[in-house]
């Protein structure tokens, strides 16, 4: 095994404790004043991360990386994010302020952090001008969508100005999942034959979140955004959310329905990257690589949903070149990202 010089990832989160609270409220407020008692989620929230682990972008954080050797985190807004406020007004005083505390955040240690926009797709000009903003006076390196809107993929045409705004400041769009709706969720997810809290994790990081993710890029691509504007760069996580795997067939089925320049692939290949999520399998990896090539791959551990010290003695460790390893660990996030 050799060092790598530098490791950094990319899908790294926090929260802010004064937003989450902000956030609450405007749900309380549009759920009739009464706070939602939904005792499964509570169940299913007691898995994950701490408030503490959440919300610490210093010492806590700091200690994880330098023990699990990471170099770099790009930072992201997690659970109870603002950006699916749907008060156009609210959602934008709220991302504002995110981003300006991130800003702040990445101040203090700026060769530690970096930051991904939080934007209030509720109103998509004002979220194009809100990526001009961050990234030009911020600094930062591109933006993250969560899962849906409002019960609408990102492909609709309404949110266009957001990845057109993306392509000329030339920064990625990281299309992270979301909750998926109750409807959908019960469905395909739900049974008698496993608790209700296996349900709701069947239908979220179990597997439901991610059949979605992979869903919104297949639709995005299928809707055209690629031949609109060509240059736009999008990043999937958990290698892919499936898609990789399911390329060739939908070359062979869904692209002879469609009337684009190009198959799926090679949008795909082309304008896609993916990153591991802290899904830390050797066969996945191997997978990929051999698919999409070592160009097209990011680092990232999905800190602190996921807090494994053997984050980068995976990647150092294992069964790949030298070469790829470094493109992988730092080397396509630095040109990608402009870091």
């Amino acid at each position: 095994m050799k060092p790598l010089n530098k490791i950094i990832t990319i899908e790294e989160h926090f929260i802010l404790k004064s937003i989450s609270q902000k956030v609450t409220a405007f749900n309380i407020k549009e759920n009739g004043g009464t706070a939602p008692n939904d005792l499964v989620q509570k169940e299913l929230m007691k898995i994950g991360p701490t408030s503490d682990d959440m919300e610490d972008v210093g010492e806590r954080r700091l200690k994880f990386m330098d023990e699990s050797g990471i170099d770099m985190q790009v930072l992201s807004y997690g659970a109870g994010s603002p950006q699916n406020i749907t008060d156009k007004t609210l959602a934008l005083e709220l991302c504002r302020e995110v981003n300006d505390e991130l800003a702040n955040l990445i101040k203090l240690h700026p060769t530690r952090f970096a930051g991904f926009a939080t934007l209030p797709v509720a109103d998509p000009s004002a979220a194009g001008e809100e990526l001009n903003r961050t990234v030009n006076e911020l600094g930062f390196k591109g933006a993250m969508l969560s899962g849906t809107f409002n019960g609408r993929f990102f492909d609709e045409p309404e949110f266009l100005p957001i990845f057109s705004k993306a392509q000329e400041l030339n920064v990625p769009v990281y299309m992270h999942p979301g909750f998926i709706p109750p409807n959908i969720a019960a469905h395909y997810y739900q049974s008698n034959n496993w608790p209700a809290v296996a349900g709701a994790m069947f239908a979220s990081a179990g597997y439901g979140w991610h059949l979605d993710s992979g869903i919104a890029i297949v639709r995005l691509i299928a809707s055209g955004i690629f031949d609109k504007l060509p240059d736009l760069k999008l990043i999937s996580g958990h290698w892919g959310e499936l898609v990789p795997f399911f390329l060739n067939r939908l070359d062979d089925q869904l692209s002879k329905t469609l009337t684009l320049d190009r198959k799926i692939s090679g949008y795909y290949k082309s304008n896609i990257y993916i990153t591991p999520s802290g899904l830390f399998s050797e066969a996945q990896l191997k997978y990929v690589i051999e698919e999409l090539g070592a160009d097209k791959i990011i680092y990232s551990g999905d800190y602190p949903y996921l807090i494994d010290k053997n984050t980068g003695r995976f990647l150092e460790t294992a069964p790949i070149s030298q070469e790829a390893k470094e493109k992988i660990g730092y080397k396509n996030a630095e040109k990608l990202l402009g870091l």
